[in-house]
């Protein structure tokens, strides 16, 4: 896919070796690399030399990762040799469907030293049979449900990526991947077995993968129609933003993929109208650098972000979105980027934001009048609430890969 490529290319510029690409005397073939996914990846190549080859080395790098090294296994030295190189994971672990690349370095008895091309692996978990569908630009990847599971999946995404396509101004990965797991456990071990902490979702767009929870059930589309939408919208901000996706505020793009998500989620609202009451939101400059963790504080969060794009978009149009994206891609401030992109101030947006609101003490008034009402709709929405705590993207977390 397009960011792979990217990233790959990066590789290829950074790692190829200057001046000793080959020595002579020494050849190579065969080269493979095989995983368990979470516990270990063995490489192999096959070396030859007029003199006997008498050392090896394996080098690996995941994403943007650091590269590791590891000494190829045992081998008697010999003109030809099958090497082999096996790296147990520990703490260091590579992310779920990285591209993993990795090159040799061998050396022989006479003095010559040859490192090998680059060679790419795409770290997949395995520990599912994924079955597989392309439409369009779109490749699904799901566990449970037969093919009108995945026939959906892809319709609703290549529904989404035009309207998101428009609102950001930036063309979609092509071909994009969606991972669509069986359970919000089956995800949540995803991350974990890959060493990186469980932060209440899931958001990778550096990897140019979208990774969703939604069993195969009633409520399956709806979930589709929530979830991809959200997921598609980090991947175009991440293409929008790169290298400096990590300026991108997280009110502006948690904002965008919950209101990519179609219909205001009613729990949400419901958190957004009681602190709102009791005058407990958080600044915008608050949202800046990460969402709340606290679940109560979170979704009101999250809709308070949705309201102030709309408001945003309302305004400005998609152009202002994009004139937003623009200046966080060159690195500006949370607020710089508002001043540069809108020629307004964050506080200047967030007061007419929560002018829109209305007096505090008329939203008191609904939300007692509100009471049984919004009681009646916590009850009915609790699964709703689990399900969106578990998928919700941790701005923190898309930071560390």
């Amino acid at each position: 896919m397009m960011i792979r490529r990217l990233i790959l290319l990066l590789l290829v510029g950074l790692l190829s070796p200057i001046g000793l690409v080959r020595a002579d005397g020494i050849a190579v073939s065969k080269a493979d690399a095989t995983y368990e996914f979470a516990r270990s990846i063995t490489f192999t190549i096959t070396a030859s030399s007029t003199a006997p080859i008498a050392q090896a080395t394996v080098f690996y790098q995941s994403a943007n990762g650091t590269p590791i090294k590891q000494p190829a296994d045992r081998f008697t030295a010999a003109t030809q040799v099958n090497l082999a190189a096996t790296i147990v994971f520990t703490e260091t672990k590579p992310p779920a469907f990285s591209t993993i690349a990795y090159w040799w370095e061998i050396t022989d008895r006479a003095g010559n030293t040859l490192r090998t091309d680059i060679y790419t692996l795409t770290y997949i978990d395995s520990r599912f049979k994924w079955i597989d569908l392309t439409a369009g630009v779109v490749r699904v990847h799901w566990v449970e449900g037969d093919s009108g599971f995945g026939v959906t999946a892809a319709s609703i995404a290549n529904e989404a990526l035009p309207r998101i396509q428009q609102q950001l101004g930036v063309e979609p990965p092509s071909p994009i991947d969606i991972y669509i797991y069986p359970s919000m456990d089956s995800l949540r071990s995803a991350v974990e077995l890959a060493g990186r902490p469980w932060l209440g979702g899931q958001a990778r767009p550096e990897l140019g993968v979208a990774m969703v929870a939604i069993p195969n059930g009633d409520t399956a589309n709806i979930q589709m129609r929530r979830d991809i939408p959200h997921e598609l919208t980090h991947l175009m901000v991440f293409i929008a933003t790169t290298p400096r996706y990590d300026a991108v505020p997280a009110w502006l793009d948690e904002g965008l993929a919950t209101l990519n998500e179609g219909e205001p989620n009613p729990t949400q609202a419901v958190a957004l109208q009681e602190a709102y009451a009791a005058n407990r939101l958080p600044s915008l400059e608050a949202l800046c650098s990460a969402m709340p963790t606290n679940s109560a504080e979170a979704l009101a969060a999250y809709a308070q972000s949705r309201g102030v794009v709309q408001q945003i978009v309302d305004d400005y149009g998609s152009a202002g979105i994009q004139a937003l994206l623009a200046a966080y891609h060159d690195g500006a401030t949370c607020a710089g980027g508002v001043e540069r992109g809108l020629n307004t101030t964050l506080n200047g947006i967030e007061l007419k934001w929560r002018a829109s609101l209305g007096p505090i003490s008329s939203v008191t008034t609904v939300a007692r009048t509100s009471g049984p009402w919004i009681i009646l709709w916590i009850v009915v929405a609790v699964p709703l609430i689990a399900v969106f705590l578990i998928r919700r993207p941790g701005k923190r977390d898309k930071k560390t890969q």
